[in-house]
Order: C-alpha cells, then structure tokens, then sequence
C-alpha cells in the first residue's frame, strides 16, 4: 500500500462493553457494534473515494442509504479492504455515516477470528478528511440476544432482534444518536492481528431487492414450550411441525419492495405462519416491514430449501445435516417496525410465523441479494424447453453459488470447498470469462497450510479435520486452468514456491513403501461423495498425481525453467510406470480401484478410474475396452459393478466421453439426471438424496453450463487462451431443431448456430480474430477456418 494512503491515518475502533455483558473487547461473542459519524460538504465532489473494512464484516449506509457490505474473505495479516466511490449518495451540507459491523467471536468455515475486532475506514476529498478515530459514535446494539444458535455448524448466529431497543432509526435519521460512546484514540494502522491491508480484488456484491413471489402454505396452532426464549429458533420450528396442518395459503400482494401478507392476531401461546416462495434460490439480507403491532410481538422468520409434499417446510435432520438452523426472529416495536438482518441466509422459501398476536399484524417481506456481480457474455439456447431449463438452472445456481468467493451452496456453509471450485471456475469461463474469484480463491487457499505443505480442503477455515489431500492436487490443477484460459503464466511464477510445498508432501510423507501415494488417516481423503477405495493405496490419487505433474512440467517448461521442468518430467514417468505396473489389470484391461493396506489388489474397477486413466493418456491401447465395459453403460444407464460418480465427478467422465466421441450420449445423461431437479429451480448436491440433508442449491453440478455449449453448441476450447477451438456440434439431438451458443473468450465472442430444416441442417460459427476452429460437420471433410463461416450440412430423413 502507498505510504501515504488515507488508511494509515486512520484508527481501528470499537466500542467497550458495559459490565453486564459477556465477555470483554479482547473477546467478542456475536456482537453487533454501530457506528456514525457526521460531516459537512459545502459541494458534492466529482469523486468521493471511501476505504473501509471491518473484523468480521460491515455493512455500509450513507446519509441512510444502503452503499455496500463486505470486505471479502480474508486472513488478519493482509486484511482485505473495499474502495468505493460516495459521491451518488452525498450532498450538500448535513451528511452522515453509518456502518453496522458484525463479528461472531468464533472461527468460521468462511473465517479465523483472532480475538479482535474493528472497524477501519477513511475518505479524503475536497476539503473533507473522514478517519475511523476521535470523533465516531459508536455502541454495542442492546437489540441483538448474544447467546443466540449457531446458523449452522459452519456459519455465524441466529439473530434475535428486539426492536424496541434498536429500530435502526439511526441508519435513517439525519439526527445524531444520543447516548452512544464517543470513539477515542482507537488502534494504530498496522496493529496486530491486522498487520497489513490489501485491496479486495474482486467487485463488490450485488444489493438487488428481490420480491418473494408468492405465498404457498398456512398453518395456525400452539408454540412449543418455552417458545419466549428459545435459543435455536429451528428447533423450536422441529417441535411444533408434527403438530401442524398446512394448507393453501391466501394470496399476498407482490410489489417491488416485497411480498406483502397479513398474520391474523393468534392470542397467547399461539403462532399463524405462511411460507412464501422466491421463485428461486437466492442468498442475501432479510427486510421486513412490519405495521399493526402493540409492541413486542414475535416475529420469527425460518429460511429453507423446500417445501414437504403436505406444504409444511423442510427442515434439516440437525444431526445429519451440519445442524443447520438458519432463523431469526424479530421482536416487533409498536406501530411500525423496518429491520434489515444482517447474516446472509441462502434459501427459496421464508416461513413467516407470528407469535402470540392480539391482533392482525401485516408483514412486508423482500430479499437484498448478494451476489457476485458476474457480467453475462456467454449464452445457450435451443427450441429444446428441457435443455433450456437445465442450462437456466445451472446458470442461477452458479450465480447464488458466487460471492465473495466460490461456495458450495449458499445454504448450510458458504465455504470455499476447492474442488467445486474448479468446476465453479470452468462455469463462470463460459458465463463471463471473469477470472477474479479463482485468482482469489488460489491465493486465499495458499495462505491456509498444513506443516507439511498440504492446503485446507477449503479456507479460510476453522476445519482442521477438512484436509483433503486430493484437493491440494486440485488446487494445483486450478492453476494449470487459470493459465490455459487467459495464456498467462505469472501466476504459475507466483505460486511456484508454495506449490512446491505441496509437492513436498507427495514426494515426502504422502508415499508408502511400494512408492505409490497412500492412505494417510491424518486426512480426509475425499475422491468423491460415493465408496469408492480409499484405504491402502488408492488408484484414483495416485493418478491425479500423475494428472498434476503433467500439468506441473508443462507450465515449468513454459515459464523457462528447465531444471524444474525436467524434474517434474521425471517423477511423472516415474509415476507413471509404477501406476502402471501395480494398479492396471492387465487381465481385464481395466484400472482397478488400489491395493488394500496389505498390498492385495482390489477387485473393483470403477468409473473413476477409467476416466481419469482416459484424461491422462495411460494405456491408451485399452481406452477402447474402458468405454465399452464401463463408461459407456454407464452413461446408457445400465448397471455398473462399482462405485458411481456424483452430480460433481461425474463432469470428469463427460469430459473424457465427449473428447471420445460420445457427445450424445453425455447429452442424454445430462437430460436423464438433470431434468428432475428442473421444477426446484437448482442443481443438486447429489443425483440422489432428500433436500435437507444435501444442498439443492450446489454448483458443483453447474457443469452441464458448460457441456452443453461444447457439445450441442459445438464450441469447445482446444488451445491456450482459446487460440484454438474444436467446432463439432451434435446436430442430432431429440426435441431439438436449433440451437445458438455464445462464449466469451480472450479474444471476444465465439458464436455458434444452427438449425435444422427439411434434411438440411443450417450451421454458422463467428471466430473473432486471433482465434480459429477445426470444424467437423456430417459428411463433411474436416477444416480449419477463421472469422465468420457458413454450412448447409445435408442429413438423410432430417437428422444428421
């Protein structure tokens, strides 16, 4: 950072606790502090350059107006911080800041607390100087009930808002607060834990009002006991659910600002709830608006998947499903009460439910959606309603799966998993090109280290017991992707020492006797989520080791480092051979699945295996066999002895399937196992499984995105920063008789189309320039062309 940045001049601040609350500012607990500071301008200036961040999380209002949230992700010692321009929400004279920062006290799977807190911030423009420091009002808010549970096992806190203690008429009101600390000196710039800062590097995410949709079901009955003063406002919901009837809802009235609906007044003791639906899945801040209430009625608000086939709402078994409680609840202020929470909730649908009522109160309900801002290049289309709505949904996915860095699933974790990530990264390549979250996300699982060179399956992360060697291969592998995307190699460069850390273990530890990688049960040794070996030595790692260190060699010899080039070049031969040697079977012409920890082989010969031996080039003489005993049934849906691929690995084998030859088949198994999860709006965390114990909303299993462009749309990458593509579109797909695919690429926009009509098939491909394509086209022989091309491709009967 520049040395004369106006963030050096700037102080962390906090505000003290008062004696009756738990813990000291040494020691935060689900706090949530506020902030303001009021200021004067003569003139609005041209530009209002503003820095801030906060430990954990703020969010950012303007003369009442809300501007942004954040920072992203990040680790103390180069603690991220967000630049924004004020001047859209200044004006002349009177101006007010307000920040409502967050920190739950506690690690995270999104954060390591460091027992500290604070806010940072500063603004210099025209005249006007704005330092966190001397002269801030600050408080702890008295609203919020500290002792409240968990979101979930990987997440932040419930909040409990009492309302009548904190209105957030400060936000909106041009009248100082009364009463609140006045900041004194602060902590230095630089002061531990926050060594340093760094800018963020990723835009910032969206605020969108969205409308909940409509309402669905209505029940009335009696609260759990001792409903006044639960902690887990789910659990509470878990009691009483058995005992309710859901029905029919009455409609509400959608406006831009939220669904509005009415709870009639239930008397003590009693709820009324109605669930409302988005339309579908989405992740942001709760608004409620509420009018009618005497003044300290219950409002609780329960976040979820999915409704229950009865219309009663799906609530996670807690103890399979990471605990996941995601609630809140609001005590209402009397007449009317505006609230905007602050945890970011992943969900579809909200059940209202009022609690001992005296009378009717109507609710005003609308989502802020955070999201990632991904500008959409990319496109596919065809006539086909099916693949339409299967590439629609993995698209929304992706995009609630997006935030300040890739995520599984907005819903139970929001962790940056990084072996979805490199799914997540090949999605938003042919959303956007936008390559910003992977860049990130490379460093930010760089940071995260085990001793021995291993990176944190996600990070950052209090998870210790989630260390997944294989995910330090994928990570490696993510560079080798951000390279051949964009042709630039500095990250390589960059990464280089801490990649050979990682190599370290592999090369180290990570090998048994036999020099093949093995089973280490210090670790979680993922693979995937199905039973395939693992104990011993399993074949699926030894060859993503393999897979690694020919991507590893080839990026060495391009950043003109031979010794390194030759060193990787060796021990992936080496590799290679003992692979060979120990886990082919050469009987059956198949890769079986490892050895057991006695060094017997296993009679297993998985999906995984043969697709990765595919991938990687290894005994290319049986690829062949492979297909036709294993990966081809597959995909026909006949039995396969072994273990099967999930909804995410399984975009491995459409990848070695599709360079094969079998587009359609990839096409029809995408259609077989993707159309029911259609009417939910996402893509699934498992083929199989019931919504509430895994995520509906997981875009590991975003990819066909992307195997639908390369295939129907024919567009597929085939050389560094897309110098190079294979145009072969599957011309001959059922319910389909056109089809249009745009992906963005570093030299522009690839456009593909065509349609078919009286046994011709109309086929057109836009290259721009510095691109060309190897184009194959039925009964035509194979080209290669540049910019804007042209076919009339003859079929018989009218298919190709």
């Amino acid at each position: 950072m520049n040395a004369n940045h106006p963030l050096r001049r700037a102080r962390w601040i906090w505000p003290s606790y008062g004696p009756d609350v738990v813990g000291g500012a040494h020691h935060p607990h689900n706090v949530h502090a506020e902030f303001r500071y009021d200021f004067s301008l003569r003139s609005v200036p041209k530009r209002a350059p503003f820095y801030i961040t906060a430990d954990q999380c703020y969010m950012l209002y303007v003369n009442g107006r809300y501007v942004a949230r954040g920072p992203a992700r990040g680790y103390q010692h180069h603690w991220p911080f967000d630049q924004l321009d004020l001047t859209p929400h200044l004006r002349r004279g009177h101006n007010w800041i307000s920040v409502r920062v967050y920190n739950g006290g506690v690690s995270t799977y999104q954060y390591v607390h460091q027992s500290a807190a604070g806010l940072l911030c500063a603004g210099q423009w025209k005249g006007t100087t704005v330092l966190s420091g001397p002269g801030w009002l600050m408080r702890v808010s008295p609203a919020y009930r500290r002792d409240a549970a968990p979101l979930s096992r990987q997440t932040n806190f419930q909040e409990h808002v009492d309302a009548r203690l904190d209105d957030q008429s400060w936000i909106r009101s041009a009248r100082p607060p009364v009463g609140w600390q006045t900041s004194g000196a602060g902590r230095a710039f630089g002061a531990m834990p926050w060594a340093d800062v760094e800018p963020r590097g990723i835009p910032h995410l969206t605020s969108d009002l969205l409308s909940y949709q409509r309402t669905c079901t209505a029940a009335v009955g009696r609260c759990g006991k001792g409903f006044e003063d639960w902690p887990n406002i789910t659990d509470g919901l878990r009691e009483e659910n058995p005992r309710l009837r859901w029905k029919a809802a009455p409609p509400g009235r959608a406006g831009r600002n939220g669904l509005a609906i009415t709870l009639p007044g239930t008397g003590p003791g009693r709820l009324s709830a109605v669930s409302m639906d988005l339309g579908k899945p989405g992740i942001g801040n709760l608004i409620v608006e509420a009018t009618g209430a005497a003044g300290g009625e219950i409002v609780d608000l329960f976040c979820c998947e999915a409704l229950n086939d009865d219309g009663s709402p799906v609530l996670a078994v807690k103890e399979r499903s990471c605990e996941t409680s995601l609630s809140c609840r609001l005590r209402l202020r009397k007449g009317k009460t505006v609230h905007e929470f602050f945890q970011m909730l992943g969900h579809r649908y909200v059940v209202a439910i009022a609690r001992g009522t005296r009378r009717p109160i109507r609710l005003k309900l609308a989502l802020r959606q955070t999201i990632y801002p991904f500008a959409v290049k990319g496109g596919f289309e065809t006539d086909g309603q099916t693949i339409n709505d299967i590439y629609r949904i993995c698209v929304d996915t992706q995009r609630v799966c997006s935030l300040d860095a890739y995520v599984d699933t907005p819903w139970r974790e929001q962790a940056q998993w990084w072996g979805d990530a490199r799914v997540q990264a090949q999605n938003t390549f042919h959303i956007s090109g936008d390559t910003r979250l992977l860049v990130r996300g490379i460093r930010s699982i760089a940071v995260q280290e085990v001793p021995n060179g291993l990176t944190y399956g996600h990070a950052p992360t209090k998870a210790h017991h989630c260390i997944l060697p294989d995910f330090s291969i994928i990570w490696v592998l993510t560079i080798w992707d951000y390279y051949y995307q964009t042709g630039d190699v500095s990250l390589f460069v960059e990464q280089w020492p801490r990649i050979q850390r990682v190599l370290g273990y592999f090369t180290g530890e990570g090998l048994g006797r036999n020099g093949l990688l093995h089973y280490d049960d210090r670790y979680w040794l993922f693979l995937d989520w199905c039973d395939i070996h693992k104990e011993g030595t399993p074949t699926l790692l030894n060859l993503w080791y393999v897979h690694m260190l020919d991507r590893l060699a080839a990026l060495a010899g391009i950043a003109r480092m031979p010794a390194e080039r030759r060193r990787l070049t060796s021990l992936g031969r080496q590799h290679k051979r003992r692979v060979v040697a120990r886990l082919f079977d050469r009987r059956k012409g198949l890769f079986g699945d490892g050895l057991t920890p006695d060094g017997k082989p296993v009679n297993v010969h998985s999906i995984h295996n043969q697709t990765l031996a595919i991938l990687c080039g290894l005994q290319t003489g049986h690829h062949a066999a492979m297909v036709r005993r294993r990966l081809l049934p597959y995909l026909e849906g006949k039995r396969i002895p072994g273990p099967l691929p999930s909804s995410y690995w399984v975009t491995y084998v459409y990848d070695a399937m599709r360079r094969l030859g079998y587009a359609r088949q990839v096409v029809e198994h995408i259609r077989r196992n993707w159309e029911p999860m259609i009417p939910y709006g996402g893509t699934w965390e498992m083929f199989t499984g019931r919504i509430g114990q895994s995520t509906a909303s997981h875009a590991w299993a975003a990819h066909p995105i992307y195997h639908l462009t390369g295939t129907i749309g024919g567009i597929v990458q085939a050389d560094v920063a897309w110098r190079k593509v294979q145009f072969a579109p599957l011309l001959d797909v059922p319910e389909v008789t056109r089809a249009r695919a745009v992906v963005p690429t570093p030299q522009g926009l690839v456009r593909s189309t065509w349609q078919r009509s009286d046994g011709e098939v109309a086929v057109s491909l836009s290259l721009p320039k510095g691109i060309s394509a190897h184009v194959t086209l039925p009964g035509r022989r194979p080209d290669t062309v540049t910019g804007r091309r042209e076919w009339l491709v003859k079929t018989s009967s009218g298919r190709s």
